[in-house]
């Protein structure tokens, strides 16, 4: 697999020492459920039709919707079951969950890994809620898919990387300055390429792309994933050596009035732990 290089005046780069020929792709069956509208009446139909063409995602589903931690009565057998039981918008957030999950698998079981995986959850959480409080969408699979340019990166230069980043315990400037001396990007930059070529919908290209640049002038879905970002990181899940820095204080950023910190930073623990990659 290769890619052609985009260039232009606002995205100068080059994936360089990046080897794309390496890195797994995101399901196909995901990709699909990723573009199918929660709002369209065929939904159920093409949610059981991506499906259908991925049994291990399937079963993966299945088998989280009848964890203990779903609460139900009753087994759920069938994809379609599952969308009566939690609603489109839940069976979405689930389905990219499990997808990014075997993601993560295929990239790196290392602590590094883990540590973009509890933070990408945290962030998906986050902007779930909020994006609830705004009247807004699609917060969730946003959230969870903002880092995946880390992933590239621990793919391509493995423990080196991830050595790097666990021990970077300056600002997030400095954490971006070492992927660009190390890539000549960012894991943003380099995200951004590869969901292009993923061919991921605009609202998440836009977030993995930008989500660290500044909230000013940004649109509102975008402000979102950053707040949620911070959030994460305050909460306790950072996505390199972060925690704790005063620039990420919870009681210092803004959260909208009906976000609980208790509540959001119990859902947190417990979908990491049913969800452990």
């Amino acid at each position: 697999m290769t890619m052609q290089t985009v260039t232009g005046p606002s995205r100068p780069k080059s994936l360089g020492v990046i080897e794309l020929s390496k890195l797994p792709l995101f399901p196909p069956a995901a990709l699909k459920i990723l573009g199918i509208s929660t709002e369209s009446d065929s939904a159920p139909e093409e949610f059981e039709g991506a499906f259908k063409s991925d049994p291990a995602l399937a079963a993966e589903l299945l088998l989280v919707v009848n964890s203990a931690a779903f609460g139900g009565r009753s087994r759920i057998d069938s994809i379609r079951h599952a969308v009566l039981f939690l609603g489109l918008e839940k069976v979405k957030a689930l389905a990219n969950t499990v997808a990014f999950c075997f993601y993560v698998r295929s990239v790196s079981r290392t602590e590094f890994a883990r540590c973009v995986w509890s933070h990408s959850i945290a962030t998906a959480l986050a902007a779930e809620r909020i994006a609830i409080l705004h009247g807004r969408t699609n917060g969730y699979t946003a959230g969870l898919l903002h880092d995946l340019g880390r992933l590239v990166f621990l793919k391509s230069a493995g423990q080196e990387y991830a050595k790097e980043m666990m021990q970077t315990a300056g600002s997030l400037h400095q954490s971006l300055e070492l992927e660009r001396a190390r890539f000549g990007m960012t894991h943003c930059e380099a995200g951004d390429e590869v969901v292009e070529h993923w061919g991921f919908p605009g609202t998440l290209h836009r977030c993995v792309a930008r989500h660290h640049d500044p909230a000013e002038g940004t649109d509102g879905e975008l402000q979102d994933i950053q707040l949620a970002c911070h959030i994460a990181t305050a909460l306790g899940y950072p996505e390199v050596g972060l925690a704790g820095t005063p620039e990420y204080m919870f009681e210092s950023l803004p959260v909208p009035p009906g976000l609980d910190r208790e509540d959001l930073a119990f859902e947190i623990k417990d979908k990491i732990a049913v969800m452990n990659p």
